[in-house]
């Protein structure tokens, strides 16, 4: 929950931002650039090395740097002491998720594991519900420094339960006999691809939500939060709940389930027109807990390819790969869209019609992947 805090709230506090330190507003892509810049670099440097060092000292150092970051960025008294602070930032929050799910993976056997990355996944919502809400309550309440302030006040005894409470993972030098180079990657081509559609898709929809929320289906500005307040509060319920029936039901078959809903709801949010509130918040809620839901087991599905002394670095790759997919998402769905002098977007049915085609292309690379670890079970590997 917290690094999502750091990365989630930059934007919402982005006129306080500007107005005290006296920033222009291309500043703030700069901010968002290097983050994402930070965190991809970073992301394939770990993934190259995570299996040489012991993991919960790993996950302890990166939090670390992380807790720095949040330090740097409260005390930054200018342009580029900001954006120093939010490569840092990057480099260390922007890859924990994928820091996190190796972990997970590699402490809880496979038969519980998609029920655990679902529990774990519940940070997204209580960024959303709580964590948020709460820091722009103290930035408004107080100032935008004190919001990151707060945050690293929390994050000092995230770091000691980390300590206390994750298990000792040692090292894993990856052997000879496991495969490497160009055939590895080729075995692993399916997975990655499985996270371009899955993230990919999302993001194209997710990224101009907002805008056509209010500007075409008629939600007031006031209003458009309850949407991400009520999926919020609903996903901490609904991931334990979709990673369980992963586990008991198995990873393809509540993927592909998961993915046929989301489909059927992101062609009726993209095609909607003007909705009462109340349901125009119940069917963007419904939208963000169909479409991110589905991650839960084509992570579980995931993390069962790599063999254990790979799965570090794949996780740190396919994180990569997931950042880079949803801004290749945002960037096509631009692409196919307008907005007019009134505020209401043109042509957004057909970024869901695409997006609905990329998630029907995600069934036949999950279902390549569950066969491959099938396959791998049997072996023995």
């Amino acid at each position: 929950m917290t690094h999502l805090v750091d990365f989630m709230i930059v934007m919402p506090l982005a006129p306080q931002l500007l107005r005290t330190l006296g920033l222009p507003p291309a500043a703030l892509g700069q901010l968002v650039f290097l983050y994402t810049l930070g965190a991809g670099a970073a992301g394939l440097v770990l993934g190259a090395v995570i299996h040489r060092f012991e993991r919960r000292a790993l996950l302890l150092a990166v939090y670390g740097g992380f807790a720095l970051a949040l330090l740097l960025t409260a005390l930054a008294p200018s342009l580029p002491a900001l954006l120093a602070a939010r490569v840092l930032a990057g480099a260390c929050g922007g890859v924990l998720s994928s820091l996190i799910q190796a972990t997970v993976a590699d402490c809880v056997p496979l038969e519980g594991r998609a029920a655990a990355l679902g529990t774990v996944m519940t940070g997204h919502a209580l960024a959303s519900v709580v964590g948020v809400p709460l820091g722009l309550a103290i930035a408004s309440a107080l100032d935008w420094r004190l919001a990151f302030g707060a945050l690293l006040l929390l994050a000092l005894p995230v770091a000691l339960g980390i300590r206390r409470r994750v298990p000792r993972l040692p090292a894993r030098p990856a052997s000879p006999a496991a495969g490497a180079g160009g055939k590895a990657l080729l075995a692993l081509s399916p997975a990655l691809l499985l996270t371009v559609t899955v993230s990919g898709s999302a993001y194209a929809v997710g990224a101009y939500f907002a805008p056509f929320w209010v500007g075409n289906v008629g939600i007031g500005d006031a209003q458009l939060p309850l949407v991400y307040l009520v999926a919020g509060a609903l996903s901490l319920f609904t991931s334990p709940l979709v990673g369980r029936l992963a586990d008991r039901h198995g990873r393809f078959e509540v993927f592909v389930a998961a993915t046929l809903l989301s489909i059927v709801v992101i062609l009726q949010t993209t095609h909607a027109a003007l909705l009462p509130a109340w349901l125009a918040v119940a069917l963007g809620a419904a939208f963000f807990l169909t479409v991110y839901g589905r991650w839960i087991p084509a992570l579980a599905l995931l993390s069962e390819l790599p063999r254990a002394e790979h799965r570090g670095g794949f996780m740190m790759i396919n994180g990569v790969v997931t950042q880079l997919s949803m801004g290749v998402g945002a960037l096509a769905a631009g692409l196919m869209i307008d907005i007019d002098a009134g505020g209401r977007l043109a042509g957004f049915d057909s970024v869901g019609q695409l997006a609905a085609a990329v998630s029907l292309l995600a069934i036949p690379l999950a279902w390549k992947c569950a066969d491959a670890s099938r396959r791998a079970r049997r072996a023995g590997i």
